[in-house]
């Protein structure tokens, strides 16, 4: 007796040990919210951007705007709309003119956009403005100063289609969302932009040395974040895209094919979160009896702090 009760005792000590061991059941979705609903979004940009006309020679035009700085707001739930919280994020961003090159002409540029996210869906306005271009001669010490402006603003709608509640970009690109494991999603979308160029040094080949364009887009990709237990994570993006486009110049009708790329490293906390994202960015224009190529990438850092 006094055997059978020591084994009873033996197997209820084992038997606490393994409820005790056995893991808390996890009812944290696989995206969750902070408790914060504001949050205050520091930028800093190393910029490139170069652009290959033929209108222009084979040597292509560089910009100089290499560092932006620029500050943004979030705030999570400001309506509600079809069913859905639409979170909204805006940032401003501004070319710091200290910080061109000498010898290149100056770049004065600026950036502001608009961030929705209701579901699955993120959507976009963006304005951008940028002017001053270089180009380097191959028989002259000197660079060649081309007086470009470009303007151009558009509205994208992008569709995380097999996000399945797993995945959602803006943790990895505006950290107000912590994804709790490796997810990714196919990307579905379209873009409505439009572009306007002047150059006022009338070498483009542009006519009356402008040019205006409207024009449709349908972009696909896929995009994936490796999650770490550390609190860190890292982002790969790719999608193409193809667009038609009007120029009312000559009411000429345009393909322009696109790429964009991109990746974020980073880390996200309680309070304070990061990230360092690398970009870049290719484009084709035919118009008239020219072809213009621009590659646009950027090195960029993100720090957000949540009220």
């Amino acid at each position: 007796m006094k055997n059978l009760l020591t084994i009873l005792l033996l197997v209820a000590a084992l038997s606490g040990t393994v409820f005790a061991d056995e893991p808390q059941v996890d009812d944290q979705p696989p995206v969750s919210k902070f408790r914060e609903r504001i949050s205050l979004r520091f930028l800093c940009d190393y910029n490139f951007m170069m652009i290959k006309n033929t209108a222009y020679g084979d040597e292509p035009l560089s910009s100089n705007r290499p560092v932006d700085v620029g500050i943004g707001f979030g705030y999570d739930s400001l309506f509600t709309l079809f069913g859905t919280s639409w979170d909204v994020s805006w940032d401003f961003k501004y070319g710091l003119p200290f910080t061109t090159s000498k010898g290149h002409s100056d770049s004065k540029t600026f950036e502001t956009g608009l961030d929705l996210f209701p579901g699955d869906w993120w959507l976009t306005a963006k304005v951008r403005y940028y002017s001053g271009f270089s180009q380097n001669l191959e028989d002259s010490d000197d660079d060649s100063f081309i007086d470009l402006t470009v303007f151009d603003m558009y509205f994208s709608m992008l569709w995380m289609a097999t996000a399945g509640g797993r995945f959602a970009p803006r943790s990895a690109y505006f950290l107000d969302r912590r994804q709790k494991s490796s997810a990714g999603s196919m990307v579905i979308g379209g873009r409505l932009q439009h572009n306007y160029a002047e150059d006022k040094d009338g070498v483009l080949g542009y006519e009356d040395d402008k040019r205006d364009i409207t024009s449709f887009w349908g972009d696909m990709g896929y995009t994936y974040t490796f999650v770490y237990d550390n609190g860190y994570f890292w982002n790969l993006w790719g999608v193409v895209g193809v667009a038609y486009g009007r120029e009312y110049a000559d009411d000429g009708n345009l393909l322009l094919p696109e790429a964009d790329m991109k990746t974020a490293l980073g880390y996200i906390g309680e309070k304070w979160s990061w990230n360092v994202v690398l970009k870049c960015g290719y484009s084709i224009i035919a118009f008239g009896e020219h072809l213009e190529e621009k590659f646009v990438s950027a090195f960029e850092i993100l720090v957000v702090r949540r009220f």
